[in-house]
């Protein structure tokens, strides 16, 4: 983190205008540089007594300076990597969670809705050693910062999942054109029922007749994903997409074709996949059923 420092000490030290006429070196040590000697004797030593003790305070604020510029980069630091990340896995008491009821419904405002989520994606880039203290698990390095590490906040690739999942559901387009049993669709269902099982809320949920319990108490307990959505962002690698389509070589559309194509006829074997640890290039293998 770069900042510009800018030293105020100096003003403290510089002598009035009058001090200056009167042959005054230091208005601040001017008291101290009294006595009954004779000035032609101890000329030399007067000036070097002056010297020394205008050094002091002068070096006092440039270390009160420094220290103060550290520990307020130390401070920042930690904030926004620390502190600040840890505080979001805490659940606040919330009311209605957003002003939208049957996100899932084909609508308008629905629409809106799932493409506001997808704008943050979750790729962010972390310090190393943070990482390193926190045990996060091991992943790819920033190619242009070789200091940091890149993740996935899980939330948003969750999110991404269920829009792909709601889209197909709610397409128009034929089955034999967009089958709906495609890996990645699959692989989303398999992502989503992972995390509800791993983030089991334990909400008890109230009923009008018995069949459906979908009555939540205002004191449902929520993470603030406002406050998630705008650490992301602090912290998103910005190059992430373009890293993909020119370094890595992933095209979306390509690989979304091949995906449609294969889907219902088989399965990616993992174990017989390549992965370039240099590019992160990865070579699939499809084995069909």
């Amino acid at each position: 983190m770069n900042r510009n420092s800018h030293y105020t000490g100096a003003k403290l030290l510089v002598a009035e205008a009058n001090d200056l006429e009167h042959g005054a070196l230091c208005s601040r040590c001017e008291k101290a540089i009294t006595g009954e000697t004779s000035p032609s004797k101890f000329s030399l030593l007067k000036v070097i007594l002056v010297f020394i003790l205008c050094q002091v305070p002068i070096s006092g604020l440039s270390f009160l300076t420094f220290h103060t510029f550290q520990n307020r980069a130390g401070t920042e630091t930690k904030g926004i990597d620390q502190q600040d990340y840890f505080s979001l896995e805490s659940y606040n008491s919330t009311g209605n969670l957003y002003d939208i009821v049957d996100a899932a419904d084909k609508s308008p405002e629905a629409d809106t809705f799932w493409h506001d989520l997808q704008k943050t994606d979750g790729i962010v880039a972390v310090h190393s050693k943070w990482a390193k203290k926190n045990a996060l698990p091991a992943t790819v390095a920033h190619p242009d910062d070789p200091a940091s590490k890149i993740y996935q906040i899980n939330v948003f690739h969750a999110l991404h999942c269920l829009y792909r999942i709601r889209n197909r559901l709610t397409s128009k387009i034929p089955l034999e054109k967009w089958p709906r049993n495609d890996i990645h669709t699959m692989h989303c269902v398999d992502h989503i029922r992972n995390d509800l099982m791993c983030h089991a809320d334990i909400s008890l949920s109230g009923s009008d007749e018995y069949v459906s319990f979908n009555s939540h108490s205002h004191h449902q307990k929520c993470r603030d994903l406002g406050a998630l959505q705008r650490w992301a962002k602090r912290h998103s690698w910005t190059g992430y997409k373009d890293y993909l389509e020119g370094v890595v070589g992933y095209d979306f559309n390509e690989a979304e074709r091949v995906n449609m194509a294969m889907a219902g006829k088989g399965h990616w074997n993992k174990a017989q996949s390549t992965l370039d640890n240099e590019t992160g290039k990865i070579e699939l293998w499809f084995e069909e059923d």
